[in-house]
């Protein structure tokens, strides 16, 4: 007989549909055992495989780390040669040797290697460590965040309100980190999910560090924020492995550049390029050439517009065409902005500011993935506003609808990308885009 655990490890993780042990038939051979597989009908009963299996008492030895990869589950199968190593991976239940027999009974079908119940109670050690060890990760994370809320002095208004965002939304990480340690969710979400989880971790931490240190100094540059942070030697380059990314996810969670919040130093002013009349507290732009404001203007600003069409291109070379034709821009009160291909929080920020005053929005990007996804993301910021939104599809159509819309795009991507100023069509194409 064999062991009950082992036993309902087969029936669960290695035996097909309708099969079961027939342990009346079980052979021990030189401390391995032979296990028949019997398929019943209604009518016959046929063996179709034989198992064969070690069964071992003492689990300190652990199995070698190629054997962990190799079976990462029991649905793994493995052709291996015989030998004196596999003989010894049996015997420590660590695989199965598991035989398919054809319909006769006798004539072998196919040979292969599966997980042991030793491996597989190996694997759920593993397992259940690595959980722990996120949990007391995450564990230690929020009780830094809990250590570090509130504990600012800064009392300029436009930092307390980003102070105030960023801490919003560390607590509804810490939320969630807390449903994490009760075993409510597998894993945490609201940072980007296609990390590795212990760069997600760090990432957290990062987003305290910045906290910490935006709340008691009005400017500082990068090695700051760690070595306040960390307070020890090399504290300063805890973050510095991820840079880019951690700035690039911090400034898309608070859709704010990270110069508003005091970090300097970095050099990444992003320009915004657009054609048109528009004008905030400190400045006016009007009909007559490409103009350029920055992320930090649109940000501590609060731009409008007398413009009726706002068109909203992905392509600078579309940008500087359409502000070629100034007469045009003039007639058609349009304003013509620039999103260089990516639709950062600034173009965001500034689309949130103008859409109000228009009348219709047209959406114009690159015959491609990412200009369909991007030509969605501006919808999502245009849908619930009082203004009619158009696309331009091929070949130079308008369509007003966002479902014709994503289904025209995927046809035209399947036929062939093209770059926008590959067709830009021309005032007379404009002129009657914009008509309602």
């Amino acid at each position: 007989m064999i062991p009950s655990e082992w036993k309902e490890y087969l029936e669960e993780h290695i035996l097909l549909k309708n099969e079961e042990l027939h342990l009346i038939d079980i052979n021990e051979n030189n401390g391995n055992v032979d296990i028949p597989v019997i398929r019943r009908t209604a009518r016959t009963r046929r063996t179709v495989a034989r198992l064969t299996i070690g069964i071992v008492t003492d689990h300190t030895v652990s199995p070698p780390e190629k054997l962990v990869k190799a079976f990462s589950s029991s649905k793994v199968k493995k052709h291996l040669t015989l030998s004196d190593e596999t003989y010894d991976w049996i015997r420590n239940g660590w695989l199965i040797r598991e035989y398919r027999f054809e319909k006769d009974e006798r004539t072998l079908k196919s040979e292969q290697y599966r997980m042991g119940y030793g491996l597989f109670q190996y694997q759920q050690f593993i397992q259940k460590q690595k959980e722990e060890e996120k949990k007391q990760l995450i564990h230690e994370w929020k009780t830094r965040w809990e250590e570090t809320r509130g504990t600012g002095k800064v009392e300029d208004g436009l930092r307390l309100e980003l102070l105030d965002l960023l801490e919003n939304r560390l607590q509804l990480i810490a939320n969630e980190g807390q449903r994490f340690l009760e075993g409510q969710v597998d894993k945490m979400e609201t940072v980007n999910p296609s990390w590795r989880f212990r760069k997600q971790v760090l990432f957290l931490h990062f987003l305290v560090a910045l906290y910490q240190i935006a709340a008691i100094e009005y400017h500082y540059d990068w090695k700051q924020i760690g070595a306040r942070y960390y307070r020890k030697i090399g504290g300063s380059k805890e973050f510095d492995s991820y840079k880019k990314d951690f700035i690039e996810e911090a400034e898309r969670f608070l859709e704010r550049p990270l110069h508003l919040l005091g970090l300097a130093s970095l050099g990444t002013i992003t320009p915004i390029f657009f054609s048109g009349p528009m004008s905030g507290k400190k400045v006016t732009y009007s009909y007559g050439s490409v103009h350029a404001t920055t992320d930090l203007a649109v940000f501590t600003d609060n731009f409008q517009t007398s413009a009726e069409v706002l068109w909203l291109v992905e392509n600078r070379g579309v940008l500087t065409r359409m502000a070629y034709e100034e007469e045009f821009l003039l007639d058609s009160k349009s304003f013509v902005l620039g999103i260089d291909g990516q639709l950062r929080s600034a173009h965001r920020q500034l689309i949130g500011n103008l859409v109000p005053f228009v009348k219709q929005v047209i959406i114009w990007t690159d015959v491609d993935e990412a200009g369909l996804t991007i030509a969605k993301e501006i919808f999502q910021l245009t849908e619930n506003e009082q203004v009619l939104t158009k696309w331009v599809v091929p070949p130079l159509e308008i369509v007003t609808d966002i479902e014709e819309f994503e289904i025209r795009y995927k046809q035209s991507i399947q036929a062939g990308k093209e770059e926008q100023e590959q067709e830009i069509g021309g005032v007379r194409y404009w002129k009657n885009w914009i008509k309602p």
